[in-house]
């Protein structure tokens, strides 16, 4: 039986189309993920930026810059407060900035650079308008619900 088997696979392997040959040929060369860090990091030439680039930067210090020049009447642009029940997630350049939410109390946001958002953690509710409903057995039904989320 194992005879028949290895027979059946070694003239399996023998039949393979042209395709197939060329596909395994172009993945035997092809980059592999790998664990070992340090081969991943010489062979990969795409590599992903987590830091803001010089542009930003440029972009930035251009920013503070002005802010500083102009500072009697950029502190109302700058200065922001941020109540107990909520918190400001702060965006620069479109990129979340490290350290999470900010708040409750006050924070400093670049002009131009910076875009805030502030999130309401209360306890909301939203009330669902009631819905009548016909069951299996031809009985009408009242429904009515409320919603209560919050943003954790």
């Amino acid at each position: 039986m194992n005879t028949l088997l290895k027979s059946v696979n070694d003239s399996s392997e023998d039949s393979l189309s042209p395709l197939t040959s060329k596909l395994e040929q172009e993945d035997q060369t092809s980059p592999k993920m790998s664990s070992n860090k340090d081969s991943q990091e010489s062979q990969d030439p795409i590599a992903c930026e987590e830091g803001p680039g010089i542009c930003a930067l440029m972009l930035t210090v251009i920013s503070l810059f002005l802010v500083l020049i102009s500072m009697p009447l950029s502190l109302f642009c700058v200065v922001k407060v941020v109540q107990e029940y909520e918190r400001a997630v702060i965006f620069r350049l479109g990129r979340l900035l490290t350290g999470g939410a900010r708040g409750p109390g006050v924070f400093f946001i670049i002009p131009c650079v910076d875009i805030y958002e502030k999130i309401d953690m209360r306890s909301q509710t939203f009330e669902i308008p009631p819905q009548e409903i016909l069951t299996k057995d031809s009985v009408t039904v009242f429904v009515n619900a409320i919603m209560y989320y919050k943003v954790a």
